[in-house]
């Protein structure tokens, strides 16, 4: 998600009822719009705090679903747990999340083909349905943050959740997640600037976003991302927009892809 800010736990079960109240977050990304049978991408989320035996823990329940193209797909359910300590100016929080993932191919949107790409070959090794198959999944995470900065380190799919089927076999690599970001307030002034880089990578892939937002009176925000990866210094710019009424807050990105796909 472009606007990762807002889905720290779809990365970091650390971060469960990290804002102090009860929080209901949902995010949809369309990547490519406007192509045909284009990766979708759902994130929401509950979490809150409590506090038991005189502690300070959080609490949070999460679901993601994500339709790629080419009809792959996976779905996600955890319930995730934060525990909290005090450590000089900041919080330290470690978490984790446990749940069942699903990933699924639609074997009724492919056709294959053979060496010469000609269509309609019969190939055992690819199903002619939908399949689906399920696994135990985890989450690991640690978060530490004070009123002015923070940081944090997360590591998906821990057990690395295996996927047999009668046509395929498959497996979710583990992978690895860090963040960092400052809130830069200013005197007599109602702007706030939050710089922030966020980097994603399985030791063979890497992605990251250097994020730079300014907040006016709490309420209005507007934001630029630069995206890189292994190959590209330039990958994407995003825009970003969001506001705040009460206790609601919106938020739109737009990626600007910088790559060849943007000539598609």
């Amino acid at each position: 998600f472009s606007q990762y800010h807002m889905a720290l736990g779809y990365y970091n079960p650390a971060t469960a009822g990290v804002s102090g109240n009860l929080d209901v977050v949902a995010l949809y990304r369309i990547q490519w719009m406007g192509w045909n049978n284009a990766p979708k991408n759902l994130f929401a989320t509950a979490n809150m705090p409590f506090r038991f035996l005189k502690k300070e823990h959080g609490v949070g329940v999460m679901f993601s679903n994500d339709n790629e193209s080419g009809g792959y797909g996976s779905m996600s359910v955890g319930l995730q747990y934060a525990y909290l300590k005090k450590i000089g100016k900041g919080t330290l929080r470690v978490g984790m999340q446990l749940g069942m993932l699903s990933v699924s191919m639609g074997g009724d949107l492919t056709t294959p083909v053979d060496s010469a790409g000609n269509p309609g070959v019969d190939d055992p090794a690819i199903p002619t349905s939908k399949v689906t198959s399920k696994a135990f999944d985890a989450n690991l995470g640690v978060y530490y943050h004070t009123d002015k900065w923070y940081v944090g380190a997360a590591m998906t799919h821990v057990m690395e959740p295996e996927f047999e089927e009668e046509h395929a076999y498959t497996f979710m690599n583990r992978g690895y997640n860090f963040i960092g970001g400052y809130n830069i307030r200013f005197k007599n002034s109602l702007v706030e600037l939050q710089p922030s880089v966020f980097v994603q990578t399985n030791f063979n892939t890497l992605k990251a976003d250097l994020t730079a937002r300014a907040v006016y009176a709490k309420k209005y925000s507007a934001g630029l991302s630069w995206r890189m990866n292994e190959n590209r210094m330039a990958d994407a710019i995003v825009l970003m927009l969001g506001a705040t009424f009460g206790k609601i807050e919106g938020g739109y990105a737009y990626d600007i892809p910088l790559s060849a796909v943007s000539k598609g």
